[in-house]
């Protein structure tokens, strides 16, 4: 059986529905031949790190709890009497994930999954990466921090996946990076970049409020954490900026014209 250690950054929507995931296909995981083993999990202010990194991990019970916790607006700091685990805050946060990286990174293994909202993480995740992790990522900001960074981030593509960044489910990264690798050139991409925007326009053509429609998606899980960025367009100019750079584009964010 193999094990694969995980370490979650972020335990908003999208973190805490990756945590049920993982509960809920043990048996599939199994058949699979491996075992997740989550060995620490962070919100934006503080880190639990399992009391033994090396052979075992949280508890579903546990992640189970973390994930209401969560759920009802309490940090990780009050769930630290509920499970063998140990916590940090600050710079004892990112200096602990770093020192499990050194660990496990050229042994084990590690996976640095990001469902945070954060652009902070992109120095921690080059960190980790260059320490023989993996990097995992639903957090479009890493990806479209300066063109510098992006290829510091992204020089060990073998062990960086961004798949959900653009298309949710759909492997549109896979896609275009297969069909880069097989040397034929790709002159266009079009599709419709924005689920959100797509379930915001047709809630206004059945007639319904538009404050109404914007508090559904996000109770629904559809916006980014902050629905301005939806509504404004810049995720879809996040997701366009992380393709053109697939495509060998050296442009920033800021390059990219928003119309509004």
């Amino acid at each position: 059986m193999k094990s694969i250690p995980i370490i979650l950054l972020g335990c908003g929507g999208v973190g805490r529905q990756l945590l049920h995931h993982i509960i809920s296909c043990r048996s599939l995981h199994s058949k699979q031949g491996i075992v997740i083993r989550v060995v620490g999990v962070s919100d934006s202010s503080s880190l639990l790190v399992s009391d033994d990194i090396m052979l075992s991990g949280m508890r579903d019970e546990f992640l189970a709890e973390i994930c209401r916790a969560k759920s009802a607006g309490s940090p990780l700091k009050s769930l630290l009497n509920h499970g063998h685990c140990q916590l940090y805050t600050g710079q004892d946060a990112l200096e602990n994930i770093v020192s499990i990286a050194s660990s496990l990174g050229r042994s084990t293994g590690l996976a640095v999954v990001d469902c945070s909202a954060s652009a902070e993480t992109i120095g921690l995740l080059e960190q980790v990466s260059s320490l023989g992790c993996c990097v995992v990522l639903a957090n479009k900001k890493p990806l479209t921090c300066g063109i510098d960074d992006f290829e510091k981030l992204v020089s060990h593509f073998r062990r960086i996946r961004f798949e959900s960044t653009v298309g949710a489910g759909l492997p549109v990264i896979a896609s275009v990076t297969r069909v880069i690798s097989s040397g034929d050139p790709i002159s266009r991409i079009v599709g419709t970049l924005s689920g959100t925007l797509g379930y915001v326009m047709s809630e206004l053509e059945e007639g319904k409020a538009f404050s109404e429609i914007v508090r559904a998606a996000k109770s629904l899980g559809y916006t980014e954490p902050d629905p301005r960025d939806d509504l404004s367009g810049m995720d879809v100019a996040r997701k366009g900026l992380i393709l053109s750079r697939l495509l060998g584009w050296r442009i920033n964010l800021s390059d990219i014209k928003v119309e509004t």
